[in-house]
């Protein structure tokens, strides 16, 4: 009797002789084109109608016979506009149309995308409906880990066929709707456009993503303080700056020396003090900005020279402003004039000063950025910014980053043990006694996605503090070669927990441990869906 191997063996074998001449014009024709999955989202098939196929491929190779190797992803070989519309339906419809919705879900997606790329907007937001409504009919938005990866396309690229219809409002409702559910999630605040540098309005949205996003990640306090400041909000900017700078203010070096804060943040606390009326308090931050590079330089250790420029810069708006307060507005035009581009305050700053300098000045006076007024500034910048999303529009790269890959419940539950492991901690790294900030740890996890990563040191960190009886604690991100975070637990009131910063332990556990369970409740849901 033959062995399953052999009659295998001798089938292929068979069937190659037979085909091997039509196969391999086919497979130089595939490697030079792709295949029409590729061409459609740049992914190949997900195999799961032809993997009885390609385990008898593997088989075969593996006795010697020659195999071509499965398909691997290929965004260069994604076709464009029209083409990719043609790919994509191709395998979406007929009698060998794609059946996992899984996989069908992005395939439509990168067909809308596609239909952006011809400009045919409407067809797209239908195409985004399509795929909400296969993904319902799946069951798919059901799945919470669904919803916070994959499922976070949808809006994502509704909006952007939005906007390009110059709907701008509608665009930052839609992109905007899902912040409040993931505001303790590092990766998905990252995402969410809001489009609000298109045009001269705000929504709560717009600044609870803002305010969510500096919490997570402090070095975006100045887009939040600086969105703030073109709302004309100056005192929660100032209060924003001002946390900032408390909060760099508390670190230490690799020795355990006290560091000062960044000079570029504590010369923008200046100005957005001076915006808000706050005299005493703004002259007192720009003297420190100033006595810390001064400090600096002598000390032979100056920051970067883009730091130092970008604060002088600040520091030479705040004077345009003092000079406007101590009534010589004829110096304060000059000054500002000076300058044909204030390109480090932020827009809302600058629109500030112009608005208190434009009227009365002389056509003579009108030059740079007071040629115009505040809203003419506004309108430059969004026609700018257009002109910007518009042009990438033909790179066939930018606008598939708005499909988010799937993360299952896997990746998440997979870290469940450690998460919830705060005595003798593997998370934290190590440190050598005495070295480093001792009031701070430096959380790590290694071959994880950020997606996951994140999540899990901030819940990690929670749970971290809640057992050193803390109310909560301020996180870090850290995203170069590896995924990393610094965390300090401590309780509100703290010097080195300013209020915008301050991350409640709670709050944060509630709305994380539901992707990442502890491991008795993972056990159960586990042994629930066994049944």
């Amino acid at each position: 009797m033959k062995s399953g191997y052999s009659v295998a063996a001798a089938s292929a074998a068979a069937l190659s002789l037979a085909v091997a001449p039509a196969a391999s014009g086919q497979a130089v024709a595939a490697k030079d084109v792709g295949s029409l999955y590729v061409q459609c989202d740049g992914f190949p098939n997900n195999m799961t109608t032809g993997e009885t196929a390609a385990r008898l491929l593997g088989a075969v190779t593996l006795i010697g016979l020659l195999a071509p190797p499965p398909e691997s992803a290929d965004a260069s070989k994604r076709k464009f506009g029209a083409e990719g519309i043609t790919a994509c339906t191709s395998i979406l419809e007929g009698e060998k149309a794609e059946g996992n919705p899984r996989r069908r879900i992005p395939l439509i997606l990168a067909r809308a995308l596609h239909r952006i790329e011809e400009k045919d907007y409407d067809a797209a937001i239908a195409d985004v409906g399509k795929a909400r409504a296969e993904a319902d009919a799946a069951q798919l938005t059901a799945d919470p880990y669904f919803n916070r990866s994959m499922g976070l396309s949808f809006d994502r690229i509704e909006a952007a066929a939005l906007v390009r219809q110059n709907r701008v409002p509608d665009a930052m409702r839609v992109s905007l709707a899902g912040v409040p559910k993931h505001r303790f999630s590092l990766m998905p605040l990252v995402g969410f456009k809001t489009y609000a540098e298109m045009a001269p309005l705000g929504s709560d949205a717009d600044i609870d993503r803002a305010m969510a996003l500096a919490r997570l990640a402090p070095g975006s306090v100045s887009e939040a303080a600086g969105r703030l400041e073109e709302l004309s909000r100056f005192e929660e900017s100032a209060k924003m700056r001002a946390d900032l700078v408390a909060y760099q203010g508390a670190s230490k070096d690799k020795d355990g020396k006290e560091l000062p804060p960044n000079t570029r943040s504590v010369a923008a606390l200046a100005l957005a003090q001076a915006l808000a009326g706050q005299w005493d308090a703004a002259a007192a931050s720009a003297d420190r900005a100033r006595d810390i590079d001064k400090a600096l330089v002598g000390d032979g250790k100056p920051e970067n020279m883009e730091i130092r420029l970008q604060a002088s810069e600040v520091l030479d708006l705040y004077d345009v402003l003092l000079l406007a307060h101590q009534g010589n507005a004829e110096g304060a035009r000059r000054k500002f004039t000076a300058r044909t581009q204030w390109l480090a305050p932020s827009l809302g700053a600058v629109m500030a000063t112009n608005r208190l300098l434009y009227d009365g000045a002389a056509a003579a006076d009108r030059t740079g950025q007071l040629a115009k007024p505040a809203a003419e500034l506004w309108a430059d910048r969004a026609a700018a910014k257009r002109a910007e999303l518009l042009a990438k529009d033909s790179d066939n790269k930018t606008l598939f980053q708005l499909v988010e890959p799937y993360v299952s419940n896997a990746a998440f539950e997979a870290q469940s043990r450690q998460v919830w492991k705060t005595d003798k901690s593997k998370m934290f790294l190590k440190r050598d006694p005495g070295k480093g900030d001792a009031d701070s740890k430096v959380a790590f996890l290694y071959g994880v996605s950020p997606d996951v990563a994140f999540d899990a040191m901030l819940l990690h960190a929670a749970l971290d503090a809640k057992a050193q009886g803390k109310k909560g604690f301020t996180f870090y991100p850290l995203i170069d070669k590896y995924v990393a975070g610094i965390v300090r637990a401590g309780d509100p009131g703290e010097a080195a927990m300013p209020p915008s910063l301050f991350l409640d332990s709670g709050e944060v556990i509630a709305a994380l441990s539901p992707a990442i369970p502890d491991p008795v409740t993972l056990k159960a849901r586990r042994a629930t869906k066994g049944k």
